[in-house]
């Protein structure tokens, strides 16, 4: 897990690449021109508040009103110096969102921010990820209102359950934690 620390130090590292790019002509960079230049000085100071994957980068940058071949070369110089890796934002997503999300939701919302679907379920297969109980033990009682399990009539069940099942949690798993409450 990231520290505050860790953050405060990619911070520190993005902020003293930002300055090397500002003094520097751009020429020693390979940056084909100064859109090129400003695209990257734009994408250190998008990364320097929040990791992003490859594409939300591009897109920040194309929204900007940088050209294809300027964001390019920034998401490439970012890349190529391990500013973005979509490697590790997938590590660092599952394991902030194990035990709040279920598999299918969290991988929904990775595709969502471009990432390739391969390298999800190679991410999960490391990880081990078996969040799926604890994240339903943990909503369950928001869903409940304070009432048990034991006190749902049989269509109150069944509602919550539906209401897992659309949130992407197997129905096994559901069955489960159920069964483990109504004691």
């Amino acid at each position: 897990m990231k520290s505050s620390e860790d953050l405060r130090e990619k911070r520190r590292n993005l902020e003293e690449q930002l300055k090397e790019i500002e003094l520097k002509p751009s020429s020693s960079y390979g940056f084909s021109d100064e859109e090129g230049k400003r695209a990257t000085e734009k994408a250190m100071s998008l990364l320097a508040y929040k990791d992003r994957t490859r594409k939300e980068l591009e897109e920040r940058l194309y929204r900007a009103g940088f050209s294809e071949k300027a964001s390019e070369e920034a998401v490439s110089y970012a890349e190529h110096y391990g500013y973005i890796n979509d490697r590790r934002y997938v590590e660092t997503y599952i394991m902030f969102q194990q035990g709040k999300r279920s598999r299918k939701e969290i991988t929904y919302k990775l595709v969502e921010k471009g990432i390739a679907r391969d390298l999800i379920r190679e991410v999960f297969l490391e990880a081990d990820y078996e969040g799926e109980e604890e994240a339903v033990e943990r909503l369950l009682p928001k869903k409940l209102k304070g009432r048990s399990v034991s006190e749902l009539s049989y269509e109150e069940r069944q509602k919550v359950m539906a209401y897992f099942r659309r949130k992407g949690f197997d129905l096994n798993c559901v069955k489960n934690v159920f069964y483990k409450l109504d004691i």
